[in-house]
This record gives C-alpha cells, sequence and structure tokens, in this order.
C-alpha cells in the first residue's frame, strides 16, 4: 500500500476548513498581537502588567495566615458543595440520560412530520439543554486535587514584601503529587470560580537556526489574587466570614472602631461646684416634693 496522499480534500477537511472560517467571523481565533509576534494575552516579562506583586501583598503576618487559610477553607467548602451537589454517578448517568435522549431525539425527526408526537421533540431538546448545562457546572467544579493543587501554589508565593509569584507547573505538579494536566484543569477550575488569576508572561530567544532572528516564547504565569472583582458575590462575602473570625484569633479585627481615650477627670473646682449645687437643691425641695419655705 502507498503511504500518498489524495489531492481531493476529503469531507473532513471541509469541516476543519469551515470551523476555522466561522471562527474567524466570530473572532474566537487565536491571533497575534500588533507586532505579529506576541499571542493575545501575553505579556512581555518587563512590561509593568505583567509584574502585578502588588495585589499579593500583605500589611502584617496575621492579615497573610487568615487570607491563605481563608482561601484554602474557601475552596474546601466549594469542593464539599460540588460533591454533594455531584454525587459518585451523577455524571455518569447524565451522559446516559443524553445519550438516550439524543438518540430518541435523532429517531423522531427521522419519521414523517405527521408521525412525530406532538411536543415531544421540543421537550427532548429542554431536556438535552438541561442536562448539558450540569454537565458544564460538573466539569468546573470544585475537586480535591484542586484544593491540593491551590495549597501547593501558595507554597511559592513570595511572603517577604515582594509579592513574586510564578512557578511553573512541573514544580506545582510536584508539590500537589499530581500531574501537569491536572494542574493545567484545576488552575483552569480555580479560575473559574475567582480563586486565581494570572497574567502569562513571555520573552524573546533566539532561534538555533538563525541566531539573528528572535522568538518569542511563553515563560511563566504571574498569578495574583483579585477576589472581589472575579469572584461570586455570595462566595466573596463567604471569604470575607471566614478571614474576619480568622483575623479575631489574632486579637485584632478588620474593621475595629478607634479606641477612644478616656474623658480626664474634672478638676477640684468643677467638683467643689457639683457639690454646692447639689446641696442648695436639697434645701430648696422639702420633703415632700414641694419647695420649702425660706
Amino acid at each position: 500500500m502507498s503511504l500518498t496522499f489524495s489531492s481531493t480534500p476529503t469531507l473532513r477537511g471541509f469541516g476543519q476548513i469551515a470551523g476555522t472560517i466561522a471562527k474567524a467571523a466570530d473572532g474566537s481565533v487565536r491571533d497575534r498581537g500588533p507586532d505579529a509576534q506576541v499571542r493575545r494575552g501575553c505579556v512581555d516579562e518587563a512590561a509593568p502588567a505583567a509584574q502585578p506583586w502588588d495585589r499579593n501583598r500583605f500589611g502584617s503576618t496575621a492579615e497573610r495566615i487568615s487570607t491563605v487559610e481563608s482561601l484554602v477553607a474557601l475552596a474546601k467548602e466549594l469542593q464539599a458543595a460540588h460533591a454533594a451537589e455531584f454525587p459518585r454517578g451523577r455524571k455518569l448517568q447524565l451522559e446516559r440520560d443524553h445519550e438516550v435522549l439524543s438518540a430518541e431525539l435523532k429517531e423522531l425527526m427521522g419519521r414523517p412530520v405527521a408521525d412525530r408526537p406532538v411536543g415531544r421533540p421540543a421537550t427532548i431538546r429542554i431536556a438535552l439543554d438541561a442536562i448539558e448545562v450540569d454537565l458544564k457546572k460538573h466539569s468546573l467544579g470544585i475537586t480535591r486535587t484542586d484544593v491540593a493543587v491551590y495549597e501547593a501554589v501558595f507554597n511559592f508565593l513570595c511572603f517577604a514584601g515582594s509579592g513574586r509569584w510564578f512557578p511553573s507547573w512541573a514544580k506545582i505538579s510536584v508539590a500537589a503529587r499530581c500531574c501537569e494536566k491536572s494542574v493545567c484543569r484545576a488552575l483552569r477550575r480555580l479560575g473559574h470560580h475567582g480563586l486565581l488569576a494570572w497574567i502569562s508572561r513571555s520573552t524573546t530567544k533566539s532561534r538555533r537556526s538563525d541566531p539573528a532572528a528572535k522568538q518569542r516564547v511563553q515563560t511563566s504565569h504571574a498569578y495574583f489574587l483579585d477576589l472581589k472583582k472575579r469572584m461570586a458575590e455570595r462566595v466573596y462575602q463567604r471569604f470575607i466570614q471566614l478571614r474576619e473570625c480568622r483575623v479575631r484569633r489574632f486579637g485584632r479585627s478588620t474593621a475595629a472602631e478607634p479606641v477612644q481615650a478616656p474623658p480626664p477627670p474634672p478638676s477640684k473646682d468643677v467638683a467643689e461646684q457639683r457639690r454646692s449645687i447639689a446641696s442648695l437643691g436639697a434645701s430648696l425641695f422639702g420633703s415632700d416634693g414641694h419647695l420649702g419655705r425660706v
């Protein structure tokens, strides 16, 4: 058998071409930057946007410990809620239901219009949409591996004051004891819930074949915390509650009222005047509550 390829486009080739055209029309294709070298969303290492260290700095050790512990606790709560909503076997059942309903819909649409049950195709489509929503929600739920990755990521945050935070997936996978693909999926889900954000960093390097030619390559991801902007309101309020409880453990509160200084004690002259006024009032009023005779 000859290992040659036909020049006639196949049906799959036409599908790939049509998909590329459709993505180019709606702008979902990964285009290059203005200099035709940088990918969209990838920032040069020397740019200020690639160094979001100010968002990772903490005012005190108590604030740092409280924030990190609260975020990890929040991730565990999200994982528990996801496990309760999608118990073991739930995803498999959804996939089976989707397969059965899809086969039924295909069989109904193959019949003549007069033989189709009225309203049944629409009902199946509604059920399929609901199942797809649940499957999408399941794919974005926090798992135990995600929590382990989240805890491991904080091990690489520089707490010395700089806030530098850009570990590689290989280092995270070793710390979390999982593979790099699991790290990639975990970061995607953590970013969806607003627990973590990052900026892709790149730099230019010389090619081996042509040292004069420069090639831009991605080097790392700069991670940072942007909780209030990226978290859902309910999730962010829960984080505030958890952090406030842990801050109180250190004997301080972020929203504590300033302590007012006590008023100075009255001078001897003022105290003497008060006693004189009190004795005068007692002499003016009798025992029955009326003014006495003068």
